[in-house]
């Protein structure tokens, strides 16, 4: 009886350690990896897919590429000028020194949009915006900086940012970000904006 008596103790004594060890991480994606998301006052927003324009040299040595980053609940039309849906989205306008690609390495905050490489300037995230409305909360970067990693197709964008007000936004993203040439067609028509 004593036996059972002090097996049992020493199950409830380990139970607990057992749930916390198993506990859900935000910051897992179920896999053993982050999950592609973005911070701000406190709050956490989950990210799924993106896309790049590239939109070629406007001025300065670097080259144009628009990165927009959303969560599963958004959805573009083929032309990119619509989007449906709800959820929520981070944007980047970053120079890369690369004319066919968002080059590895760290793009800082550029509050006069000199065009330079590894620079970005205009930037923002949105959360809880909803087609039907067009409405949702909008966060206007005004500082920090973005580092981008890439393995084959795969990109990785770390985000540690100021945005207006100043709150911190930080974020994290991994996966395929494919490339649409829109060179030519900023020229013509007004340029698409995701939000």
């Amino acid at each position: 009886m004593k036996q059972k008596k002090h097996f049992l103790m020493a199950v409830l004594i380990a139970l607990p350690l057992i749930f916390v060890a198993c506990s859900d991480d935000d910051d897992d994606n179920g896999n053993g990896s982050m999950r592609s998301h973005f911070t701000y006052d406190g709050a956490t927003f989950d990210l799924d897919h993106g896309f790049m324009f590239n939109f070629g040299q406007w001025w300065g040595d670097g080259y144009s590429f628009d990165v927009s980053l959303h969560s599963d609940g958004i959805e573009f039309s083929v032309d990119f000028m619509e989007a449906t849906g709800e959820g929520h989205g981070m944007f980047f306008e970053m120079y890369s020194p690369d004319e066919e690609s968002l080059t590895p390495g760290t793009y800082v905050y550029d509050d006069d949009d000199e065009g330079d490489p590894f620079t970005f300037y205009m930037a923002d995230i949105i959360m809880n915006w909803d087609s039907e409305t067009d409405e949702g909360t909008e966060v206007v970067i005004v500082g920090g900086s973005v580092e981008v990693d890439r393995s084959g197709s795969t990109y990785t964008l770390r985000v540690d940012a100021i945005g207006e007000g100043g709150k911190e936004i930080t974020g994290y993203f991994n996966g395929p970000l494919p490339v649409y040439d829109m060179e030519d067609f900023w020229k013509s028509t007004e340029k698409p904006r995701p939000f």
